[in-house]
């Protein structure tokens, strides 16, 4: 089968580290670490194991940044991967083959698949006390058991991806799409259960106001949920594309800052305060201090900049919520101590408590689709053929041009 394999030498990372300042097609170029390779379509590698055959396989904005190189070569996530890596985690797929000990799932049930590889995929009993609590995604077991290091299905040397038409998974990790939804907001699920995540870890209170800032696929997922959860916070969206904003406020924004790609610190600053309130008040070498803000920002852009923001933009005792995936960077923290902020971190999916229920990141958002309180109609915007992989990087990085906000392999 043709798949997308990611496999990188510290020579390749150099070149196109340097050459993509210039131009970023060097990094879907036969020089880059991502290319299409003919490889085998893999077998069960136990009785509780099952085979997909894949019908859309999502780009996720973390495959992304490791695809442009936008993390630290000693970025933790590493550690916790193996190559050669069939890429892809974000998917919506049919049971091929079932192993002999599955009894739940049967061929040809449509599914999406929960990508962490912790500690039940992995056959390790007694499980480590964060998989007993139902919190998967920070198992303690990634490097260890009969799997190679990996933290979760696309990355790593094993399982596949959705990056291909075929791919294995735990019969543990499946959820089982209803009829009622189609396969574009299928492939949406895994997604909108990461933003889902991030808010039930701080719900938002009725008299908060509340940033998201960043107004991409992440931002609007956390909108979304806000809403669907029945929050009635007064809630805001910053972004630096106006084309985001006018998407997020469908989704219950009560107002947009548009901050523009060039500006600087003060000026990013003075805007936000016309909106929330508050007084910027220079330090030096063109540095700001922000003098009240928001009980609750979420970041789901995930830089330097973007934390150093959010903790600004958050009042005196407020709190940050860290949704984008974090990396190596330059962060101011005096807000953190200065103000005593509240920073908490949202990885992936859970065992959520919700409404008296425990139950899955994944059932809770299956479960407001199908009340009609989440509305996934449209976000899925481009589909491409594997074959045209450097098409589908491109309508991602050149979002503005292109329109697009969530694209998806199509292996139909």
């Amino acid at each position: 089968m043709l798949a997308l394999v990611y496999r990188n030498s510290f020579p390749r990372w150099m070149l196109c580290k340097a050459a993509g300042w210039i131009t970023p097609t060097i990094f879907s170029s036969p020089l880059s670490g991502l290319h299409l390779a003919s490889v085998p379509i893999p077998p069960l590698p136990g009785p509780r194991w099952v085979r997909l055959k894949t019908i859309l396989g999502g780009i996720c904005g973390t495959d992304m940044a490791a695809i442009m190189q936008k993390h630290h070569p000693a970025f933790i996530t590493q550690v916790f991967a193996s190559r050669p890596a069939i890429v892809g985690h974000e998917n919506v797929a049919l049971i091929d083959e079932v192993g002999p000990d599955v009894t739940r799932w049967q061929k040809g049930r449509r599914v999406v698949v929960e990508p962490s590889l912790s500690c039940t995929p992995r056959g390790i009993e007694p499980q480590c006390p964060h998989c007993a609590a139902g919190r998967f995604t920070l198992c303690d077991n990634f490097l260890t058991g009969p799997l190679p290091a990996g933290c979760m299905i696309g990355w790593n040397c094993f399982t596949g991806g959705s990056w291909a038409p075929y791919f294995i998974a735990h019969e543990s990790q499946l959820y089982q799409v209803p009829d009622s939804l189609n396969d574009e907001q299928a492939v949406l699920i895994d997604p909108i259960a990461g933003a889902l995540h991030a808010v039930l870890r701080r719900r938002p209170a009725d008299n908060e106001t509340v940033l998201i800032l960043g107004a991409g696929p992440l931002g609007l997922g956390v909108a979304a949920c806000i809403r669907a959860l029945g929050g009635r916070c007064r809630l805001l969206a910053l972004d630096r594309a106006s084309g985001n904003l006018e998407l997020i406020s469908r989704y219950g924004v009560d107002a947009t800052i548009c901050v523009g790609a060039k500006a600087n610190q003060a000026e990013r600053y003075g805007q936000f305060a016309g909106h929330v309130g508050g007084t910027v008040i220079p330090v030096r070498f063109g540095h700001q201090v922000l003098i009240g803000g928001c009980d609750l920002v979420y970041d789901c852009i995930g830089t330097g900049q973007s934390l150093t923001d959010a903790m600004k933009y958050a009042r005196a005792g407020g709190t940050v919520v860290e949704v984008g995936t974090s990396q190596i960077s330059l962060v101011d923290t005096a807000p953190l101590w200065f103000d005593e902020l509240n920073l908490i971190g949202a990885n992936g999916r859970a065992i959520e408590q919700y409404e008296g229920r425990t139950m899955h990141t994944y059932e809770i958002v299956l479960e407001l689709i199908q009340q009609k309180k989440l509305d996934l109609t449209d976000l899925l915007t481009h589909r491409f053929r594997i074959e045209q992989y450097r098409e589908a990087l491109a309508a991602l990085y050149h979002r503005g041009r292109s329109g697009a906000i969530k694209v998806a392999f199509d292996h139909r």
